[in-house]
């Protein structure tokens, strides 16, 4: 667990040290441009996407660099394609479960209103969509569970452990049990297959999805359950489905992978 401390410290720690850069440049440019700043002055969405995609960077860089994990062109080869074609109809269909799951509870979203101004720039959108995803594959799958797994963790600790530290690092409380439960087949993915590949397509596929909604979406609609956007019956048949196509893939699934696989890319070294 030590490495697993140190890591999710080293991740806040950049993001802490980038967006106070970032959002000490912002105000900079705002008294620069003759707008005096006040104590309820607060830093554009701009400021706040530049700073959370050059701390995901640095922190993938982190990772690489010290020998946490292993991440090159040859990673994209893993994994086969048929896998990864696989799991996508399995992470989509637990997406939506989850996602309803999660609504059920009405937890308070208190990023909404960050997330829907990040989602409208360039640099937010490409956070949101794939840097971030990127690093938290890297992070919570290949350096701490990977890590988990290699001292030799049961592998349903490892998972659930990881799945765990990546619900809670999230710290809004909309997001908490979805991320847990998506973490979870994540994790099961990357101890099947040994790979990131899987996860990080899953994850790419819902952080764009999410993103893209937020874009075409007003805070209004964004604020509505999928009960309330689909109506009751529809989305209730959806969740039928969903549950179906889960339930068939992972049986598909669980044949076309091998029992365990070595985790791809886990080093000895803890610096």
């Amino acid at each position: 667990m030590g490495r697993a401390i140190k890591l999710v410290l080293y991740y806040f720690a950049y993001q802490l040290l980038f967006l106070f850069l970032a959002t000490g440049i912002d105000a900079i440019i705002t008294v620069a441009s003759g707008t005096e700043i006040t104590i309820n002055f607060k830093p554009g969405a701009m400021a706040i996407s530049l700073g959370m995609i050059v701390s995901a960077l640095v922190m993938t860089w982190h990772l690489i660099h010290f020998h946490y994990v292993k991440f090159g062109k040859e990673s994209i080869h893993e994994t086969s394609t048929k896998i990864i074609l696989l799991s996508i109809p399995l992470l989509l269909s637990a997406q939506f479960i989850s996602g309803v799951l999660n609504e059920s509870l009405d937890l308070s979203d208190i990023n909404q209103d960050l997330f829907l101004s990040m989602s409208h720039n360039f640099f937010g959108f490409l956070s949101i969509a794939l840097i971030i995803p990127i690093l938290e594959e890297l992070l919570f799958r290949g350096a701490i569970e990977g890590n988990l797994l290699k001292k030799g963790w049961k592998p349903k600790w490892a998972i659930l452990v990881s799945a765990l530290i990546f619900g809670l690092v999230h710290g809004n409380p909309a997001q908490i049990p979805f991320a847990f439960l998506i973490g979870l087949l994540f994790g099961w993915l990357y101890y099947r297959t040994g790979s990131v590949i899987p996860g990080i397509v899953g994850h790419v596929i819902n952080n764009t999805f999410g993103a893209v909604t937020m874009l075409t979406s007003t805070k209004e609609e964004m604020s509505q359950t999928t009960m309330e956007t689909l109506g009751t019956t529809p989305t209730y048949l959806l969740l039928a489905l969903a549950l179906i196509v889960f339930a068939v893939m992972i049986r598909i699934m669980d044949k076309n992978l091998p029992a365990t696989a070595p985790q791809i890319g886990i080093t000895d070294e803890q610096n």
